[in-house]
Order: structure tokens, then C-alpha cells, then sequence
């Protein structure tokens, strides 16, 4: 058996040139417009997303010196509030008639007897004139000169 053998013709190929169509401005003028419009796009949307994280950053900073201030006046009101609760008590120590009548008693003090006490009723024109003697006199009258005096220099 005989193999028979291909006849194989060599033709070049003709290569054809595409069919280009010129046009102003054409698509690479758009990619370039395109690819400046996205590069805009992004660094505005990154200056957004920074202005937008300094923003955060700042309110907090703020917020917590604001926590701070909130706290030491805090302090300052639990400070006051018992030094309050500790002088309403004193002063209830104090105001107390027990402890009225032992100072009193400490202090040598007796109680008044309801037959020392005069009442007297005045009318509206009554005056009641105390007799001094004449240093007694001299030394009311310089203090009622100095009195007018310091009430001279007072605006």
C-alpha cells in the first residue's frame, strides 16, 4: 500500500490593513477625560474620607475633655455636698437647747427670772434721755464728728 503524499502549495497570506477611521478627539481622548475624572473622583472621596476621620478624631478628643471636666465637677459636688452634711449636723449639735443649756452652764450663765424682766410701753412721742457726764459727752460728740466725717469722704 502506497501512502500518497500531500501536495501542499505554499501561497503567502495577504494580510489585509484594518479599516481605520480617523476621528477628532476619538476614544483615547475620552479614556484620558475618563481616567482624569476617576482620578478626581478618588482623591475627592479620600479627602471626604479624611476630613471625615479628623472630624471623629476631634469630637472625641473634645468629648473626653468634656468627661474630665464632668467628673472633676462631679468630685467638687460630692466634696461640697459633704462638707454640707457635715455642717448641717454641727449646726443641729449646736442649735440643740441640751447643748444650748450646757455651754450656758459652762459659761457660768444662769437662766433670767420672769420677775427681773420690766416691759415698758412707750408712746410715739416719748424720748427717753440718758444723763452721762461731761467726758462721757465730749467723747459721744468726737464720735459722732468722726462718723459724719468718714460718711463726708463715702460717695
Amino acid at each position: 500500500m502506497t501512502n500518497a503524499a500531500y501536495k501542499i502549495q505554499q501561497t503567502t497570506p495577504v494580510h489585509r490593513a484594518p479599516r481605520v477611521r480617523v476621528v477628532r478627539g476619538g476614544r483615547f481622548a475620552l479614556s484620558r477625560v475618563r481616567d482624569i475624572a476617576r482620578q478626581v473622583a478618588s482623591v475627592l472621596g479620600l479627602a471626604v474620607l479624611l476630613g471625615l476621620i479628623t472630624a471623629i478624631v476631634a469630637s472625641q478628643a473634645k468629648l473626653t475633655e468634656l468627661c474630665g471636666e464632668v467628673d472633676s465637677t462631679k468630685a467638687d459636688l460630692a466634696t461640697a455636698a459633704t462638707t454640707y452634711n457635715y455642717l448641717s449636723t454641727k449646726m443641729d449639735d449646736i442649735s440643740n437647747s441640751a447643748n444650748i443649756d450646757e455651754a450656758a452652764a459652762r459659761l457660768g450663765l444662769v437662766k433670767t427670772d420672769p420677775s427681773q424682766i420690766n416691759y415698758i410701753r412707750l408712746d410715739d412721742e416719748s424720748v427717753i434721755e440718758k444723763s452721762d457726764s461731761d467726758a462721757a459727752k465730749f467723747v459721744d460728740g468726737l464720735y459722732t464728728a468722726a462718723l459724719s466725717l468718714i460718711g463726708n469722704f463715702d460717695p
